[in-house]
């Protein structure tokens, strides 16, 4: 009978001492929920298989690697779809902790940002046929850009320019081809990525200079400085400009932030 008792309690022991370590390996392990919106190639998009793909993605897991090495523990970073006018609602909900979708510099998003991790700017986009053959041509054109872009202010600074702000950059870039629109104001990697099937041309010149920034909620610097650790990094490793020049995007040469 004792050595019942003594055979029950030592499983008594494993099984509590295992809830135990259960309990604090959970306690160890950190999620970052990322809001994302993947029809911007070559920063997000899905795949032939729905499968999520593309320079931020990429990216994020480095940020993984390295922030679970750095810290001493697991770190996820878990990626939410969406619209993207609506990551920057997301965030200041607390539905997402950060957004990482191709995003460039605006006042108008009240937001904390991120040290820059790629250059960009806003160029236009056009039919290869069409016989619109600089940016002074798009005076008093149909262009459109993907909603709360700062393509869609590029695009709305064009003088007389009669501007739609659509959601999904793919129908943006069909809307164009079908000759819907005059032109596209998208960011020169998606731009280039387009250009490359042969049914769109990229106009010389930008509208706008700008960076890609990660964003976090106002007021949440905690989550800004881990994130900076990660970007620093990452441009200082040998992937970073492996990627850049993967998907054809341009490194960031400046440390200044706009």
């Amino acid at each position: 009978m004792k050595k019942l008792l003594k055979a029950l309690l030592a499983v008594s022991m494993i099984v509590t001492m295992g809830g135990f370590a259960e309990a604090k390996s959970s306690k160890e392990k950190e999620v970052i929920t990322v809001g994302i919106s993947p029809d911007y190639k070559p920063y997000e998009y899905l795949t032939k298989k729905d499968k999520l793909t593309g320079f931020d993605v990429e990216m994020v897991e480095y940020f993984e690697d390295y922030l679970s090495e750095e810290e001493g523990k697991e770190v996820d970073f878990q990626f939410k779809q969406m619209d993207f006018d609506n990551i920057v609602t997301q965030i200041q909900g607390d539905q997402v902790d950060v957004g990482i979708s191709g995003f460039t510099y605006s006042k108008k998003r009240k937001v904390e940002w991120s040290d820059p991790y790629l250059e960009s700017k806003e160029v236009a986009v056009v039919p290869a046929d069409s016989d619109i053959s600089s940016l002074d041509d798009l005076e008093g054109k149909k262009l459109v850009a993907q909603t709360g872009s700062t393509g869609e202010e590029a695009a709305k600074s064009v003088k007389k320019a009669d501007v739609t702000g659509l959601k999904d950059v793919q129908e943006i870039m069909n809307a164009v081809k079908a000759n819907q629109y005059d032109a596209a104001i998208v960011d020169t990697g998606v731009a280039e990525q387009y250009a490359s099937s042969g049914d769109y041309k990229v106009l010389d010149g930008a509208l706008k200079d700008e960076k890609n920034y990660i964003i976090a909620k106002k007021g949440n610097k905690k989550m800004i400085k881990k994130i900076n650790k990660c970007i620093a990094a990452f441009r200082a490793s040998d992937e970073y400009q492996t990627l850049c020049d993967k998907y054809g995007l341009n490194p960031v040469t400046e440390e200044e932030t706009e």
